[in-house]
């Protein structure tokens, strides 16, 4: 045999049992630090991903606080990621203000007024609804989600401009001319003060002003007691709940209705209704959302004093 051929069997020759072991377990050392090291990576690559998804939620509920509506705007409920519960949003006060067509009227004006006190304002308005035909758009539904997931400190709804009709209890209808209407309707609106103070938030409820036309305004009239009675009954519960009485706002000099009255914010003599003899004009709007403006802040104030 060769000196070639046997360096080549010498090489090939099976390792004392001792040293084979040895270098088994250094490579299966090996393998394991390899595992280590990657699940390190692949947990570290995790967290920062977590991170950023968290960061952008919170961009989308700003959105979503900051957004105008000029008829419903559905906001889109943002959870937890490992839980069922709505996410609590720390930072600025916050208002949400919610109504019919009036309150399209006045809401857009008041949300800049608070906007630029540094508030963060909701604003989410149906034309044509009500109280009084929940078929139509069920108001108590809608804000048993909008509430809570807003998380507004002081809430301002205007409703009752489109509540002048019939209502059903037990499928019979009533008008406002039944004892029975005023009974329901203030019914309706004590649920509704009650759902959005029940966990110790503030309201701003805004009434309407009075109508042209006399039997409108008799509907109205009903309207008015019947509302004005379920806050002072809440207000007596100590329910943190005030009344804008935008009647007496804007009624006449002669206490009747009018195109034009005194702006108090400067004494002058101004018209502020539109040509339908109900809604505000331009004008009509910065009065009342100035008198809700002053409304808000006595809210926070009061809720500062706690």
């Amino acid at each position: 045999m060769s000196e070639s051929e046997n360096e080549i069997k010498s090489h090939s020759t099976r390792l004392p049992s001792n040293i084979y072991r040895r270098r088994q377990t250094l490579a299966g050392l090996g393998v394991v630090a390899i595992l280590m090291a990657v699940i390190l990576t692949i947990q570290a690559l995790t967290s920062d991903t977590g991170q950023v998804s968290g960061s952008q939620g919170s961009e989308q509920v700003e959105n979503t606080h900051n957004q105008s509506a000029t008829d419903v705007v559905v906001p889109r409920l943002i959870v937890a990621a490992s839980t069922t519960t709505t996410l609590v949003i720390d930072g600025p006060p916050r208002v949400s203000i919610y109504g019919d067509s009036l309150a399209d009227g006045f809401g857009g004006i008041l949300k800049s007024t608070l906007d630029r006190q540094g508030v963060t304002t909701f604003l989410a308005t149906k034309g044509s609804s009500g109280l009084s035909q929940p078929r139509f758009f069920d108001w108590p539904n809608h804000l048993n989600v909008w509430v809570p997931q807003e998380n507004a400190d002081v809430v301002v709804i205007g409703l009752g401009a489109n509540d002048g009709q019939e209502v059903f209890v037990n499928d019979v209808s009533y008008s406002t001319n039944d004892p029975e209407w005023a009974v329901e309707y203030q019914r309706r609106v004590a649920e509704v003060i009650t759902l959005v103070t029940s966990q110790g938030r503030s309201l701003v409820w805004v009434g309407t002003p009075d109508g042209k036309a006399k039997s409108f305004r008799t509907k109205l009239a009903t309207l008015r007691n019947s509302t004005q009675s379920a806050v002072e009954a809440a207000q007596a519960q100590g329910v943190d709940v005030v009344y804008v009485d935008t009647w007496s706002l804007f009624l006449g000099l002669d206490g009747n209705y009018s195109q034009y009255v005194i702006d108090p914010g400067d004494g002058e003599r101004k018209k502020s209704r539109d040509g339908d003899g109900f809604h505000l004009s331009l004008v009509g709007n910065k009065m009342l959302a100035a008198a809700i403006t002053a409304e808000v802040d006595a809210a926070f104030e009061r809720r500062a004093a706690r």
